[in-house]
């Protein structure tokens, strides 16, 4: 294949994310190219099977297949991978055409479970109707002047 016939890729089309079950970790890597035709097929397949050197870089090698027939506009192509791996903090993509680049595994934000945290959101919004309550009296009883400018009586 000429260099022309690849598609192309950069650091910012892709991102890795780092995903606890409780069978293990997993990390999903996706990202996608500007190919030079639509139907593409992409591939993301482990460039280093056996021994690893740096367990914390994953490093994968994106293969390429062109399409038998294709139409002759260019196409954004996606490719997807889930990997099981317990202490990759970096991913690595290789081409066998030009060089690599390597992006960072993100793991999400795990949400704060039920507790103290989410009692005092609970209160603060209770305080808020609390608030709300006597602020909307006292806006009552000052509707509550006559067009003489007198104050009618209120049972606030």
């Amino acid at each position: 294949m000429e260099p022309t016939d690849h598609c192309d890729f950069s650091p910012r089309d892709f991102s890795a994310t780092a995903i606890e079950t409780s069978d293990g970790r997993l990390v999903h890597v996706n990202g996608s190219g500007l190919c030079p035709t639509g139907g593409w097929e992409l591939r993301l397949v482990a460039a280093n099977p056996g021994v690893v050197p740096h367990p914390e870089i994953l490093r994968l090698e994106l293969r390429e297949r062109p399409p038998l027939h294709a139409t002759h506009a260019p196409a954004t192509t996606s490719v997807d991978a889930v990997i099981e791996d317990t202490r990759a903090e970096r991913i690595e993509i290789l081409f066998g055409w030009r060089g690599g680049f390597v992006i960072p595994v993100r793991t999400p934000t795990r949400p704060r479970a039920a507790g103290r945290g989410g009692r005092a959101r609970a209160d603060a919004a209770s305080g808020r109707a609390v608030r709300r309550g006597r602020r909307e009296r006292a806006d009552a009883a000052s509707a509550r002047v006559t067009a003489s400018g007198r104050v009618a009586a209120s049972a606030v």
